[in-house]
């Protein structure tokens, strides 16, 4: 991964929780995500790797904690000490071939051109079992240009359509399974007050429309040999 955003992140860390998740727009996409993660992620799968951890929001889902931030991994471990954590580059992951039943990463694929998630793809099929699961977003390139913002350098710089997705992942050997939006509505337009309720609704229509919402997640599956 670029070194820009390493750097980036291992800055931000110490603030990256509260920041980004502790208000009542960043707990909206927590609850999202974490409803999505336990549709998709398989029952009774035991390794689980969490791709661009960072500080483990989301690692509570998984076994394993990977990402190229120091300071972000210090503090997932901190936090989530029964977890185990390695510093590594999602495009060459320090494990095994085969051995884990699960992975997902969330806001890590929309960093990275189109080039460098193919080979995180990639990765992650060489580390899955035969017939495991990966779950991952993207920024949808409909929504970007419904909604155009401005896109300062790597930062959320690549968005793709779901077609898109699936085709990178099926280069490398992931099938495409099942897709789901999230934060379709206009979630940070409402006053904070209205926003709790309104999760299952977004959700019930992002499954509809996935690539009208903000992101893609994807639930990909490792072509059995």
């Amino acid at each position: 991964m670029d070194r820009a955003v390493i750097s980036y992140y291992d800055r931000l860390a110490p603030s990256y929780d509260s920041d980004r998740f502790g208000n009542s727009y960043g707990g909206f996409l927590d609850r999202e995500e974490r409803a999505i993660l336990a549709s998709y992620l398989p029952r009774g799968a035991v390794r689980i790797l969490d791709l661009g951890c960072g500080t483990g929001r989301l690692t509570d889902h998984a076994s394993h904690g990977c990402d190229g931030s120091f300071e972000s991994l210090r503090l997932a471990a901190a936090k989530r000490p029964d977890r185990r954590f390695a510093a590594a580059d999602i495009v060459s992951l320090p494990f095994t071939s085969g051995s884990f039943d699960a992975a997902l990463a969330f806001h890590v694929f929309m960093h990275l051109d189109r080039e460098a998630i193919g080979s995180a793809f990639r990765e992650v099929t060489r580390v899955l079992r035969p017939g495991g699961v990966f779950v991952a977003d993207i920024a949808s390139a409909l929504r970007r240009r419904l909604r155009p913002r401005a896109v300062q350098g790597w930062h959320g710089g690549t968005a793709l359509s779901r077609a898109e997705f699936a085709a990178l992942a099926e280069r490398a050997g992931l099938a495409m399974t099942a897709a789901r939006g999230v934060m379709l509505l206009p979630i940070h337009r409402l006053p904070a007050g209205a926003r709790g309720g309104l999760a299952r609704l977004d959700l019930g229509l992002a499954a509809a429309f996935p690539d009208g919402a903000s992101y893609i997640v994807g639930r990909f599956a490792k072509h059995p040999r």
